[in-house]
């Protein structure tokens, strides 16, 4: 069975006055229908470039500078903005971190849902405010006549959240892209909206990428797990063996930085030091200024990309291997 969405060795780059810059740089994966994968790094590892790259939102002064992005067998980065706009909204749809900055302050909440319906089917207006209403309801919205004539401003976070899920769904997306869609949420409602999202997935069968800095929502959410770091994957495969036996450093640098109800520990551990700047990028491993195993090969040399589809870490000293426990 042909996947869903094929990433091949794709690299995006940013044009500064301190020259062109890599944010996302030869990254590879796959996913197939009705899968999730999660993609975890700190802020400013290209997790969002990346995704913005997949559906085709990346803008001067960014540009993708290599690789393909496959969906269904298409190359989207083949495509001029016209040919893109009629897969976004229809065949792939995102949900994005902030609804208050990414829904129109002056539509109803409504007419929002109702307008992305109706740029992608030939339908009425009247058919698509009754699809739109049916919509709210879907998304766990009880009062949705009421909801359907308010302003975003008038909602709470989880409910703005909850209508971006209804916009991006309306149009039963094979692919939905969700970029940190809990980040600003209490944890209450951050559990509903991951319910909601395996919820409508399920009904769906859409493939979803879910992306976040918090090893513990990609644990609950992913079949396969892509760890990035500035800018580059340095670690994937499927989320129990990420979880069960991770094999890069930062991997497991990440885990230990969430506390655990079950775990007694004075103190949790912390990664030294900062994602580098862009133009900042270290010329061998990008993790080795932080890492603790890291030596003179680490700090020359680059470690060789992962392959396609293959469980493994880009890293000299794997986990597990002598001088890295």
């Amino acid at each position: 069975m042909e996947p869903v969405l094929s990433v091949n060795n794709l690299c995006v780059t940013l044009y500064t006055e301190q020259g062109a810059l890599p944010v996302v740089d030869n990254v590879s994966f796959s996913l197939d229908k009705g899968k999730t994968l999660g993609i975890v790094g700190e802020s400013g590892c290209g997790k969002s470039m990346l995704a913005s790259a997949i559906i085709g939102l990346v803008s001067h002064p960014g540009k993708i500078t290599g690789g393909s992005i496959l969906f269904e067998g298409q190359d989207l980065t083949r495509l001029s903005q016209k040919q893109l706009r009629t897969y976004r909204g229809s065949c792939m749809s995102m949900v994005f971190q902030e609804p208050m900055t990414s829904l129109n302050p002056l539509m109803t909440c409504g007419a929002q849902i109702s307008e992305c319906l109706r740029a992608h089917r030939s339908i009425s207006k009247k058919e698509a405010n009754q699809i739109a209403l049916e919509m709210i309801e879907s998304v766990g919205i009880h009062d949705a006549p009421t909801v359907f004539r308010q302003l975003p401003i008038q909602l709470s976070g989880g409910m703005r959240q909850r209508i971006m899920i209804a916009i991006a769904l309306v149009c039963k997306p094979r692919l939905l892209l969700c970029d940190e869609p809990t980040t600003a949420l209490d944890v209450t409602v951050q559990a509903q909206i991951l319910k909601l999202i395996r919820k409508l997935q399920k009904e769906t069968g859409a493939a979803v990428i879910f992306i976040s800095h918090d090893m513990g929502v990609i644990s609950e959410m992913s079949d396969s797990v892509a760890v990035m770091y500035a800018g580059k994957l340095i670690e994937y495969g499927s989320a129990n063996d990420i979880f069960s036996n991770p094999q890069h450093p930062y991997t497991k640098a990440l885990q230990q930085a969430i506390p655990r109800p079950d775990v007694d520990v004075a103190e949790l551990e912390t990664i030294p030091g900062m994602v580098p700047l862009l133009h900042q990028i270290p010329a061998g491993c990008v993790f080795a200024p932080r890492c603790r195993f890291a030596d003179e090969r680490c700090t020359a040399n680059r470690p060789q990309e992962i392959p396609m589809g293959c469980r493994g870490s880009a890293c000299f000293h794997p986990l597990g291997t002598q001088g890295a426990q």
